[in-house]
């Protein structure tokens, strides 16, 4: 009997990853066309019982780390030779994409956390959940836009133009994940599109700042790990 639930949650768990293949491309065509909708999406189908939320999707935190796996794999199989310069606390693949999933993660938890604040209601996981679900939706367009800009960049050698491409990728996800978030915070009719703008804005650049501050932190702590190993050897 417990050898078939095993094979049961086997079967299940090979289909919900063959899925994926679909789901992801219509998903993240459905967040670049639809955003707004989207976001809306996201918070409706987490009311929905267990088995039926995301039924036609991939569900938000899923599709971000996917993206971000994606990415990964992306940027090991171009082997730019990036992971040289790297602390040796992020050289381990493992630790690479952990710190990346929260470092990006930093962005629909602050953008969910304010709007939240700003619509008056109390923080706490049960609210915060549908608001930084919506928003993981938002940020992965622009988590791709800005490595796969830095990817084109720093293959520039190869790839003729290919600093120019990859600062307009950049460029151009950044202007949408900014105008997605601006209309969206706007939406409510409680706050005009400028103050929305602003607002935006100033959390996008938070965001920035805590995101080069964590950089700077695991680099400092990766530079004294290699410290210690080198005398060592």
């Amino acid at each position: 009997m417990d050898f078939m639930k095993l094979l049961k949650s086997i079967e299940e768990l090979l289909y919900e990853l063959i899925t994926w293949f679909v789901f992801y491309a219509l998903t993240f065509w459905r967040i670049v066309t639809r955003p707004i909708t989207m976001l809306a999406y996201a918070q409706k189908e987490l009311t929905e019982k267990d088995e039926q939320q995301f039924d036609d999707a991939v569900s938000p935190p899923i599709l971000l780390l996917l993206t971000l796996v994606l990415l990964h794999v992306l940027e090991g199989a171009l082997a730019s030779g990036t992971a040289s310069v790297l602390p040796r606390l992020l050289q381990d693949d493992r630790n690479l994409l952990v710190f990346r999933a929260l470092a990006f993660s930093l962005f629909p938890l602050l953008y969910a956390t304010i709007r939240l604040r700003s619509s008056g209601a109390r923080v706490t996981r049960t609210t915060l959940r549908p608001a930084f679900y919506s928003q993981s939706y938002a940020t992965v367009p622009f988590v791709m836009s800005i490595s796969l800009g830095m990817q084109l960049a720093s293959h520039h050698q190869a790839l003729p133009g290919g600093n120019v491409w990859g600062v307009g990728l950049m460029l151009i996800g950044t202007v949408w994940y900014i105008a997605v978030e601006t209309v969206w915070l706007s939406r409510d009719g409680q706050s005009s599109r400028l103050r929305a703008f602003i607002v935006t804005l100033g959390i996008f650049l938070i965001a920035v700042v805590a995101l080069v501050i964590i950089a700077v932190l695991v680099a400092l702590v990766g530079h004294q790990m290699d410290q210690q190993v080198l005398p060592a050897a």
